[in-house]
């Protein structure tokens, strides 16, 4: 009953917000000059956009004319001033906070969050809320967990997601989320898994998940699956029982588990299947496209799908060409990186991803996150993509099998490391085959400027490159399984990583 009041509650409060975005996706155009023009009002008193002559008044066709596309690398001398000159240089208002990025790629950015961002972020959680609880969520006990995220740093810090939302819902959410105490969250990654996993063990009536890479909850159930004896001395006699049989009946340590929500789409679906396999009795809701610079999607029960924030987020879509359209002129199952405007003062910023349009929902395309745009590895000409590795791998490995390709830069000639959990000698010959597709590749090999592929086995593969990149700084909730590691600097740190393991490589005779 408790659980039901405060859905009650949280779908009232969100009511509103979400009346307004049905509307808004009822008239996609319309909204999307709406949302330019107001963030334009907001935006043209700051000194980047008096740079570029932008007026209060301008129109979408006049604001694309003057202010020109850009990447992170452009806007860091800005918000560098930013972070020392006050309000007024890039972001509209006061500035709150400066947030570091959270993807995998190595590069660390900060951006500038202002009270109207944050607003948007808050929006897109109301939105979602209203559309579960209207739709597809009947809850009881109301228990949720929330990711908690720890980022090891010579300081420490563990980040909360439900920080995003307002001080009264965080108040209202509070008696139901589910965690480890403010001690358990800031230690070590073996403490931290030990903490969160005895948190879970223990609620036996937990009902929503919310986390955001799949890979982060699956790396947890493997931990209570390696550590069961140690952890089941911590719970009450009937909980202990379900650890003691085999395999572990994950179903009924939480019967009353109906969401998992986490990402789904591109490199996350493979981990995402395999949760679902093990958790069968929840719903599992791929989420929308909510990078660090924006909130960009949100996923609708109804619509199947994720649908872009038109009234918060002004988006521009890039297809192969170079072609820049707007939201509403996008075409079905087409592949578009993606251009935002948003809030916190990033205007026709390169957000890096690549965004496939499934379909539409009322007057809005539907848009599935399909990958980065810059996820590619060249170390001698061979521009490896994310997208050939994955599907090399897709081809070689077991559905359930981990695989992560590794650039060995300190190698002479340089090549690449596969980090896999799976057994086959002839891997490395057979992962050549597949590579040598892409002519780059194939050409590089043929001129000696790449060796072969080598092969590293290791039965707790991903665990291991997960400790690493959260040692490495990354927050352990944002570590999705990708398939290529471009980064070059994270690469060789890994290297170095696996080496002080002992690991030792397997590459097959005769490849080359």
């Amino acid at each position: 009953m408790i659980g039901a009041l405060g859905a009650a509650l949280v779908r009232a409060w969100s009511a509103p917000r979400a009346a307004r975005f049905a509307a808004a996706l009822g008239a996609c155009e319309t909204t999307q000059r709406r949302t330019l023009a107001r963030l334009v009002h907001s935006a043209a008193a700051t000194e980047y956009a008096r740079q570029f002559g932008l007026r209060p008044e301008d129109d979408v066709d006049a604001f694309r004319a003057k202010l020109p596309p850009v990447d992170y690398a452009a806007l860091k001398p800005w918000i560098a001033r930013a972070r020392t000159g006050g309000n007024g240089v890039l972001a509209p208002g006061r500035i709150r906070r400066f947030e570091p990025t959270s993807g995998s790629g190595g590069v660390n950015k900060l951006i500038p969050y202002n009270d109207a961002l944050l607003e948007s972020f808050r929006s897109l959680f109301a939105i979602w809320a209203h559309d579960l609880l209207g739709q597809a969520l009947r809850p009881r006990s109301g228990r949720v967990f929330i990711s908690v995220s720890p980022r090891l740093s010579p300081h420490g810090e563990a980040r909360h997601d439900a920080d995003y939302l307002g001080g009264p819902l965080r108040l209202l959410l509070a008696p139901f989320l589910v965690g480890p105490d403010r001690h358990g969250a800031q230690a070590d990654p073996l403490s931290f898994r030990d903490a969160l996993a005895l948190a879970l063990l223990r609620c036996a009536d937990l009902e929503i998940i919310s986390i955001w890479s799949p890979t982060y909850l699956l790396v947890l159930l493997d931990h209570i699956e390696a550590c069961r004896e140690r952890l089941a001395k911590h719970l009450p006699i009937r909980r202990r029982r379900l650890l003691e049989l085999e395999p572990i009946p994950w179903p009924q340590l939480w019967p009353r588990l109906r969401l998992v929500s986490c990402w789904s789409a591109a490199a996350a679906a493979a981990p995402a299947q395999q949760l679902a396999r093990r958790l069968p009795q929840a719903l599992m809701q791929g989420k929308g496209l909510l990078a660090t610079e924006a909130p960009v999607t949100v996923p609708l029960v109804q619509a199947g799908g994720c649908v872009p924030l038109v009234d918060e987020v002004f988006i521009e879509l890039e297809d192969a060409h170079g072609s820049l359209c707007l939201l509403h002129e996008a075409c079905p199952d087409r592949d578009y990186a993606l251009l935002i405007s948003q809030a916190g003062g990033l205007l026709r910023y390169r957000l890096g991803d690549r965004v496939r349009v499934t379909g539409h929902w009322r007057d809005a395309p539907l848009l599935e996150f399909a990958g980065r745009v810059d996820a590619v590895c060249d170390l001698v000409g061979e521009k490896l993509h994310e997208d050939q590795v994955a599907g090399a791998l897709r081809s070689l490995l077991a559905p359930d099998a981990y695989g992560l390709l590794v650039p060995v830069v300190t190698a002479i000639p340089p090549c690449y490391r596969l980090v896999t959990d799976l057994q086959d000698p002839h891997l490395p010959e057979r992962l050549d085959r597949a590579l040598q597709a892409g002519h780059r590749y194939r050409e590089a090999r043929a001129l000696g400027q790449l060796a072969a592929p080598q092969l590293i086995v290791l039965a707790d593969a991903r665990r291991v490159v997960h400790d690493f990149l959260i040692a490495d700084g990354m927050a352990a909730g944002d570590i999705k399984d990708t398939a290529l590691l471009y980064s070059l600097d994270r690469a060789t740190r890994l290297s170095a990583a696996l080496d002080d393991l002992g690991c030792e490589t397997n590459q097959r005779k005769g490849v080359d």
